[in-house]
């Protein structure tokens, strides 16, 4: 595949190539990104066309029972599960007859631990290893069977920070399975608000994107700098960036 294709194209090709794909959504509290998550939707019915019909999300709270699944329903809980967006989402894929796996940490809130502990580096890095080896429980409920991930932000990293050793980076030990990892949030507007290199990227890329509704992706190794040092196999860019 080469050059700038749709999200379809894109996903898959990851699946041709992965049994684990990887995406992710931008968001910033309870704001985000609402086009990540209708391309997610884009995504979902690709990925279906491959074959796949299990959708693993950090947003998803843990079965009652202490297992990460099956959903086959939309949990009642707040937060980003009642936004209508990610109900979309969830909705497309079981629609289709997917079922829904849960894979965040389990993390321990009791009243007599400190607030301050879960800003440190420490808490990160422990609650990205414990996602890695949730998804790899995940992986085991059904043996050979392909995931969709749906991630928030650069937890799917395939490279670490200064500090920090996102999910992405610890899954290909845990798991023994190099994931496709597809970035969807490098031009999005977060707190710093749009780039200079993101305006003159999308301005050249008007035609493609488009051609593509406004959304395009491609293979890391294939994009213009500085597309081609993100830490995933491929980027999508987009003409909607705004966080809501």
């Amino acid at each position: 595949m080469d050059g700038w294709r749709s999200v379809e194209e894109l996903t898959r090709w990851g699946f041709a190539h992965a049994p684990v794909v990887m995406a992710n959504e931008a968001h910033d509290g309870l704001r985000r990104c609402v086009r990540t998550r209708r391309v997610g939707v884009r995504m979902v019915r690709a990925a279906h066309e491959a074959g796949v019909r299990r959708l693993a999300m950090e947003a998803l709270p843990w079965q009652p029972d202490g297992t990460p699944g099956p959903f086959r329903d939309i949990p009642e809980q707040g937060g980003y599960l009642e936004q209508p967006d990610m109900r979309t989402l969830m909705t497309a894929a079981l629609d289709l007859g997917w079922t829904l796996w849960a894979y965040e940490a389990v993390i321990d809130v009791r009243a007599d631990r400190d607030p301050a502990e879960f800003a440190t580096m420490e808490f990160t890095n422990w609650r990205e290893r414990e996602q890695a080896q949730n998804l790899c429980r995940v992986l085991a409920e059904g043996p050979g069977e392909p995931v969709l991930v749906w991630s928030g932000n650069n937890h799917a990293a395939k490279q670490p920070g200064e500090d920090w050793v996102p999910m992405g980076c610890h899954f290909p030990g845990l798991s023994s399975i190099d994931p496709f990892v597809i970035d969807q949030i490098v031009t999005v507007e977060f707190e710093h608000g749009v780039q200079p290199w993101v305006r003159e990227l999308l301005g050249t890329l008007a035609g493609t994107l488009a051609a593509c509704g406004g959304t395009a992706g491609i293979l890391t190794g294939q994009a213009p700098t500085p597309l081609d040092c993100c830490p995933a196999d491929a980027v999508v860019v987009s003409t909607e960036n705004a966080l809501t």
